[in-house]
């Protein structure tokens, strides 16, 4: 369960920066720079609990190359 709460929060933060960087006035230039840093501090505080997969894409791309096994995704991909 720590797991989900985890990618929960660390989503979360991701997608609430993604949205602060773009409405009017944002980050401007600097936008990619404090998504970036966001991520990293959410990978730093919690990737230890839950692999760090705060996008479905890096989950996905990870069981792809067959490196977590299916029944235990962190983000809720089941195949």
């Amino acid at each position: 369960m720590n797991k989900y709460i985890v990618e929960l929060i660390g989503t979360f933060f991701l997608v609430f920066t993604v949205g602060c960087t773009v409405i009017s006035p944002g980050a401007g230039d600097l936008a990619p720079l404090a998504i970036g840093a966001s991520l990293m501090v959410m990978i730093f505080a919690g990737g230890h609990i839950s692999g760090g997969h705060y996008n479905p894409a890096v989950t996905l791309g990870v069981w792809m190359r067959g490196k977590i096994p299916r029944t235990s995704c962190p983000t809720g991909w089941r195949s």
